[in-house]
Order: structure tokens, then sequence, then C-alpha cells
């Protein structure tokens, strides 16, 4: 019995040993060659390579403020409705304060501006510096001025407003809606400065219109604060001959300019799985202009085939170093898979990671470049049996 007890145990170990799913070369010898995948792999550079200027995004943290160099930049801002207890109060004084955030420029240079009384209602998904200066958008007679030798990065300045301006407003209740807001206009050079916005986590440093109030009953001055509001900058660059410069790429955040790329994928067999596809571009650090601001990261982004980017299709670069260059590289396999079904485009944005919030300047190496700096687009692929 008991041997026959020991025969059984030997038997149901031989065979679940035998039933294992893990592999093993014994077994991978047995699969015909026709069972495995085979991976082959193509190589492109850039068709064609150019920049085009694009709305900046609404979704902004700072409002920028200055000019520098043949940079200019003007904001707008507004805050929500007055609340209906100040109604008959007396406006004593009124200042907005902006907290420092960002520079670009020089950060010691001085700094000024005028604000002026909003004349038009406005949105913050396609106003640009264009429309901020048509006439009849704000009133040219300044409200108030200001004036600072300098301003640092973390540093809070106050704006004086004309309290008739705040008075024409009006309160939460009133049905003719007045208030549009204030214009800041940039009166220095050599610094364009950014100031924390309505959308920023840190609450303390959100803009806040501070307002004193003189209660006639009691003769004491009470203070009223309002930090919620929408805002918007618009910014321009003087020379833009260098966008069609065919041998470089300018991808300049917050004017705002993009990095257009064209490919072409007819040496990719018809009937193609692509595995991996990633684009490669290597920076030309001499014509780049970063500050310690400078977040050193761009998005690919998919070009539709009405030619309009698709926000929802895009891929972050990972930039390394590779034989003493800056090389940024973007996994756009997504992208290469819809051009392959049939997309009558076949192009790719590049845009910086802070688009809407900065000014900083990305010059890659672009389609009319030496061959080994050129824009590469290297895909893995394999054939649909």
């Amino acid at each position: 019995m008991r041997l026959a007890v020991a025969l059984f145990l030997l038997v149901l170990t031989l065979g679940l040993i035998a039933c294992s799913e893990d592999p093993n070369p014994v077994g991978a010898g047995l699969l015909p060659t026709s069972d495995f995948l085979e991976l082959d792999t193509t190589s492109t550079v850039a068709l064609r390579s150019y920049s085009q200027t694009v709305i900046p995004s609404a979704s902004t943290t700072r409002l920028l403020v200055g000019n520098v160099d043949d940079i200019e930049s003007w904001g707008v801002l507004r805050f929500f409705a007055l609340p209906d207890s100040v109604r008959y109060m007396n406006i004593v004084s009124a200042e907005v304060i902006l907290r420092s955030a960002y520079h670009y420029g020089d950060s010691l240079a001085p700094f000024s501006l005028t604000a002026h009384k909003v004349l038009r209602s406005w949105g913050t998904d396609s106003l640009t510096i264009d429309s901020l200066q048509a006439a009849g958008f704000y009133d040219p007679a300044p409200t108030s001025s200001l004036y600072l030798s300098s301003v640092g990065d973390t540093a809070s300045i106050s704006i004086p407003v004309d309290t008739t301006v705040i008075r024409n407003w009006g309160t939460l209740s009133d049905t003719t809606f007045q208030n549009f807001g204030i214009l800041l206009r940039p009166t220095n050079s050599r610094v364009v400065r950014g100031f924390a916005m309505f959308e920023v986590s840190e609450q303390p440093h959100r803009p806040k219109l501070l307002m004193r109030f003189l209660r006639a009953e009691s003769g004491k001055i009470d203070t009223v604060t309002l930090n919620t509001g929408i805002s918007r900058f618009g910014a321009r660059i003087g020379n833009t001959s260098w966008s069609s410069d065919s041998t470089h790429i300018y991808v300049r955040n917050g004017i705002s300019y993009r990095g257009m790329l064209e490919f072409d994928i007819s040496s990719l067999p018809a009937h193609a799985a692509v595995h991996k596809a990633e684009l490669e571009l290597t920076l030309d650090r001499t014509r780049s202009r970063f500050n310690g601001y400078t977040v050193d990261s761009t998005f690919a982004v998919f070009i539709g085939d009405d030619g309009i980017a698709l926000s929802t299709i895009f891929a972050l670069s990972e930039p390394s170093e590779v034989a003493g260059m800056r090389v940024h590289r973007f996994p756009v396999g997504q992208f290469v898979q819809r051009w392959i079904r049939g997309a009558a485009q076949r192009k790719i944005a590049i845009s910086g990671f802070a688009e809407p919030n900065a000014l900083d300047l990305f010059v890659f190496h672009g389609a009319a470049a030496p061959s080994s700096l050129k824009p590469k687009l290297t895909i893995v692929y394999s054939l649909i049996r």
C-alpha cells in the first residue's frame, strides 16, 4: 500500500511539472518560426519644418506685463462683483495687490505701468494683444500709474485704482453689467514681470482688490477684499522673420509660436502594425532663451485633418543629454497609427510645457539642418498576417 501511494504521488508531481505554463527553451524550440512576431525598424527625417503662431490657452496662472527687447505684454483682469453690503458706503480708497511670481529679462530693471478702465466685455478664450490695444477696448486716459525702481521675485506690488471706477462697477444684484475690469499697460523696458493669478493654488498669492470704506454712523474705516476673478495677458514680438527658418524650429511660450513638423512615412508597409514610434529633436542651446523659471519640457501635439492641433492627443518630451547635445524624445506611436489608418495630415506641432505662463524660447534644429541634427522619427513595426 505504501509503495502504491508513493508511486501515485510521484506520477502526480511529474504531471504538474509537465503542465507548467512557464516558457522554457525546450518548449520554445518546438514552436514553428511563423508563430514568432517579426519586428522591423524604419527611420525617417522631417520632410518640412516651420514655426506658426497660435492663441495660447485661456488657462493661465500668471499675468505677464512689461517690455523687453522687442517683446511687449499687456494684461487685463476683472474682479467679480462687489457685495451688495457696500452699495451705499463711501469708498475712501482702492488698490489692486499683485504678487510677483516670474520675470523675463533683467530682474533688477525698473518696472512701471499705467492702469486703465476697460470699456468692453471680454473673455479669456480668444483675447490677444491686438484685442487689448484695439480702439474702444479701454479708456486711454490712465486712472493711475506705478513706477518701481525694481521688483523682487516674490514681492507684492500695489496699484491704486480710481474709486469712481470701482463705484461705477455696481454690485452683485445690479441688472446692468458695467464691471469690465482693469487694463495694465506697461511703460517700462528691459523686463516682463509675471504676477500670480486667480488660478494659483496658494490663495494668499492670488490678486486682491482691497477697498477701504468710511462708515458714516461711526466714522470708522472698514475694509473689503475681493480675490476671485478672471485674467488674461496678450504678448507679441516685433521681429518674426525667424518663423520661416527651415534650419530651426522656434517654440516660443506666451506669444505663442509652435514648431511644426511634416513627415513622409511612405517607406512604412501599408499593412504594418506599429509597436513603437519615437520623435527625436535636438536643441540649439545658443539660440534658446531660458531662465530660472523655465520648465525644460515640451509637448508633441497631433494635427487633425482640418489642420487644428488636437490637445487630447499629445506626448510629453523626455529630455536627456546625448553626446553633449540636449535631445527631446517623444513617444508618438499613437500619431503614426492614425497616419497609417488614413489621416490626411501627417504633421506634429511642438509646444512648450509652460506655453500659457512664460516667455521661454526653445529652438530645435529643423528639416534643413545638417543630417545628424534633423528631426528624426523612428518606428518599430511588424507586418500584419
